[in-house]
Parts: C-alpha cells; structure tokens; sequence
C-alpha cells in the first residue's frame, strides 16, 4: 500500500454540502469520501483502457439497481427476466464501448464491430426467447407482447429485403 500524503484543497461550499452528503461505502467524514471518489474515478479512467475493468466498473455502477431489483424480487415474488438480461448484457456493451479505441486500424473496427454486434444480438436472442417462454418472465406480461409485433415485422422485412436481393 502506498503511503498517504496530506492534501490541502478549497472547494465551493455547494460541492462540500454534496460531498458530505454521498453515501460511499465505508466512506462517513469528508476526507474518506474525497479519497472514495478519487478511487472511483480513478477506476473509471482506468476501466477505459481495459474490457474487464470497464465490465467490473459499469457492474458495480448498476449494483444499487440490482441490489434494488433482488429485494424487491424477494418480497414481490416476481422475477423480470427482461430486467435480469439488460443487467447482464449492456454492461458488457458499454464495456465494450468504454475500453475500445478505433484508430486507423480498419482490421480492428472490423473485430470491434463484431464483438459488439455479438453481444447485441445476445440481448436481442435473450429477449426474444422470453416472447416463447411462459408470461410469469415479466413483471408486467404484457410488456414483451407489446415490443414484439415492432420486432416480427422488423425481421420480416429484413428476410424479405435480403431474398430479393442479388447474391454476392
């Protein structure tokens, strides 16, 4: 561990009032909350230079959703499988989209937009998958039926486009 070295700094007293009111883990008087912010968006800048870190930042920014989401889960007794996918997969687009750079390497663009065209159509495949399964995947269910139709005729129309299209 490195060690501490004092820091004297003025700040608008607006930012103070904020600061002291920030529920940081761990964190009660002013000193700890400014060090918790420093860590944490020190995080973030160096989640931006790596997938996983960015994936390990963007799960712990939704965590109060999905701690959020679990109790009310537990004492409703219902369960969104569409909830449960969107905090499975778009973290890992934004993770995606927060640690890559595109430069003039067209060969990586190419892996890049293959990674994300992946990870979106496995929320996509997720999501439809539920139009199949029994309606107790929602907590409304009638939301799905609702999106669906948009999305059948979507697909229809890109088969239909890509038939009548010449082959390559």
């Amino acid at each position: 561990m490195s060690s501490s070295i004092p820091l004297s700094v003025r700040i608008p007293s607006d930012d103070f009032e904020w600061l002291t009111t920030l529920d940081l883990k761990g964190a009660t008087t002013p000193s700890d909350k400014l060090r918790a912010v420093i860590q944490r968006y020190r995080r973030e800048h160096e989640g931006a230079q790596s997938y996983e870190l960015a994936l390990d930042w963007l799960r712990d920014f939704v965590q109060p959703f999905a701690r959020d989401v679990a109790a009310y889960e537990h004492r409703s007794g219902e369960r969104s499988e569409i909830v449960a996918a969107m905090l499975e997969w778009v973290p890992q687009l934004m993770a995606l989209l927060a640690s890559e750079r595109i430069e003039d390497d067209a060969a990586h663009a190419r892996r890049v937009e293959e990674m994300l065209l992946q990870r979106g159509a496995a929320l996509l495949a997720a999501l439809l998958r539920l139009g199949v399964a029994p309606l107790e995947t929602a907590y409304d269910g009638t939301a799905l039926d609702r999106q669906l139709p948009r999305l059948a005729a979507l697909i229809e129309a890109m088969q239909t486009v890509r038939r009548a299209a010449p082959s390559a």
